[in-house]
């Protein structure tokens, strides 16, 4: 029986603190807009070096060469971070693989390998 009172004091206890978070990061939102309201009355109908900021990115925006760079820079930094990802979780893979193996073969020794790299690749005869 303690242990069922224990389980759903610890239940409460975690509702509790997830809604302290959620009001925490909520409260948190709702002061930084209230705070933004008189900075943008203040703003209101202004021409300020801020709106010259936006009128210079919308003309660099409209230019079709600068919008295909900026495209092609982020292409290819996303490209090179998945695959930057990828050799990672292969090393990871490899780090942990030992382990697995060791262990599945002292809970059974007969069991046989699926025949996966030591990275976690595929076989290369079983790709196409």
């Amino acid at each position: 029986m303690k242990e069922l009172e224990y389980k759903l004091q610890s239940q409460k206890l975690d509702a509790r603190l997830r809604l302290g978070l959620a009001l925490i990061k909520y409260a948190t939102l709702s002061f930084c807009a209230w705070m933004l309201v008189p900075a943008m009355e203040a703003f209101a109908g202004k021409t300020t070096l801020a709106s010259f900021g936006v009128y210079l990115f919308a003309d660099l925006k409209a230019n079709t060469v600068f919008s295909h760079v900026v495209m092609g820079i982020l292409g290819l930094g996303g490209a090179g971070y998945g695959l930057r990802e990828r050799s990672l979780k292969r090393k990871e893979i490899k780090r942990l693989g030992n382990r697995v193996v060791e262990v599945e073969k002292r809970l059974d020794p007969n069991r046989t390998s699926s025949g996966l790299t030591i990275d976690g690749r595929s076989r290369p005869e079983d790709e196409p």
